[in-house]
């Protein structure tokens, strides 16, 4: 029941979706990834955003502009196992098998020839099999560490040696709490017991002796408030305590949602800042910029003055990154998967897009990427990269960026005069692609709603 504001012609509006998917590189068109074959970058390093300096030291100082999202290792989102020889489990994982090698070289290729050194993943993320696969690729990158391999007393798996040379220190590895099994009746747990052991099982599976920012993962799902409150969040702020995690995030698709647990957390725990960070995905792209142009959340209780939700993060020192600057495939040429939640309208709004930009040579993946690089307060914008060309590919676009200088850290001086004025075309407000469904209100989904068929679905 949130008042939305109409977009402008540079703040899009709302969306949800299918939780936890990311932007795959595999989604940007074939001419995107051939322009970029070349690498003309290769080997340079991808520009880096301040973070957690001043505002929150909790945080690491500085991220780099894209992050590595790790669902990519794994088969979570492929219905093609034949690579692997048949379903791939956590029980049937191995470092030898050759899709492994492959996941471990894009790991290290990302981290130390590109700089892209953060690690978003989960255990929702191939159930497991993802954080293993990191732990592999971080043993082979991190310097080993009795102290940092020990911190967990009876860790089996604390005594796995690295064979790496970086310290811990230089590698940013976040991942989540919440989220976890295929079958339906045990994907979501938001229990406090649940809650620790799965942030100890994700320290011993990567290997990583403390996670650098623990995540609250979906919450949307969970079946009350309450149970957020009394067990999820105190496991975590317990976490954080006993150093198991720096930080502590929190997920989801409904800024809503994120807003009203942001807003409790203030009421609940007063004598203790609970969230450092905010992951929100599919709210800052081509058709919905809603994270920064819909004000729509009260400033204080009872009060007429309300803000956005990334005004209400700046506010309460709670750093942002972003994820699924594709949304989810809607900016694409090929287009979105079948189970997107999009309404038509909006489906055919982007399919227009597309078509728009094709007519003109320009690939809409990657303007769609550059422009979610180009918003400053976003410190890091999350891609799922599944090899060593895609690695090279997001880092090379994130190069167009130079963000130690303000002059040139913007789209004008970043995109081609074709680019920048293809993005006018496609922002405008009442002639541009989109002015339906902007008008329409149908520029998004309703990720609450999503939530709800989820718990329908189990109670029949």
């Amino acid at each position: 029941n949130l008042h939305v504001s109409k977009p402008t012609a540079h703040s899009t509006a709302p969306v949800a979706v299918r939780a936890s998917t990311p932007l795959m590189l595999s989604s940007v068109g074939d001419g995107a990834c051939s322009r970029s074959a070349e690498h003309v970058n290769q080997g340079r390093k991808v520009p880096r955003r301040k973070y957690g300096i001043q505002r929150n030291t909790r945080l690491p100082s500085s991220v780099p502009i894209v992050g590595l999202g790790c669902s990519s290792f794994s088969t979570f989102f492929s219905s093609d196992d034949s690579d692997v020889g048949g379903p791939l489990t956590v029980d049937a994982v191995s470092a030898d098998l050759p899709i492994v090698q492959s996941w471990i070289a894009t790991i290290r290729r990302a981290v130390l020839a590109r700089g892209i050194n953060l690690l978003d993943t989960a255990p929702w993320y191939g159930h497991g099999i993802s954080e293993i696969v990191v732990g592999y690729a971080l043993d082979t990158i991190l310097v080993d560490d009795d102290h940092i391999n020990h911190q967990l007393h009876g860790n089996e798996n604390a005594k796995r040696k690295r064979r790496g040379s970086l310290p811990r220190s230089s590698i940013i590895v976040n991942t989540k709490v919440g989220r976890y099994e295929a079958d339906p009746l045990h994907q979501f747990d938001f229990s406090y017991a649940t809650t620790m052991s799965s942030a100890r099982r994700s320290i011993e599976r990567m290997n990583c002796g403390y996670i650098d920012v623990l995540q609250l993962h979906d919450p949307e799902f969970a079946p009350s408030m309450s149970i957020l409150m009394e067990e999820t969040i105190p496991a975590l702020i317990e976490c954080r305590n006993r150093g198991w995690t720096k930080a502590i995030g929190i997920t989801g698709y409904p800024l809503e949602v994120q807003h009203e647990i942001l807003v409790r957390c203030f009421e609940v725990f007063s004598d203790e800042v609970v969230f450092d960070q905010s992951l929100v995905y599919c709210h800052n792209n081509l058709h919905d910029m809603s994270l920064f142009g819909d004000r729509c959340f009260p400033m204080t209780e009872g009060d007429d003055e309300v803000e956005s939700f990334a005004q209400y993060c700046r506010r309460s020192n709670v750093c942002l990154m972003t994820a699924a600057p594709l949304s989810m495939g809607l900016l694409t040429n090929a287009g979105p998967p079948s189970w997107h939640p999009a309404l038509p309208s909006l489906k055919k709004a982007c399919d227009n897009a597309a078509k728009m930009c094709q007519a003109r040579g320009i690939d809409i993946s990657s303007l769609a990427m550059l422009y979610a690089f180009s918003q400053k307060e976003v410190g890091c914008t999350l891609i799922g990269m599944k090899d060593i060309n895609q690695v090279d590919v997001a880092a090379d676009f994130a190069l167009r960026f130079d963000v130690t200088d303000d002059a040139n850290d913007g789209l004008r001086q970043v995109l081609s005069d074709e680019e920048y004025e293809m993005l006018t075309l496609l922002l405008h407000v009442h002639e541009g692609p989109f002015a339906s469904v902007w008008s329409n209100s149908e520029y998004r989904w309703d990720g609450k709603a999503e939530a709800k068929k989820f718990w329908a679905m189990i109670e029949r």
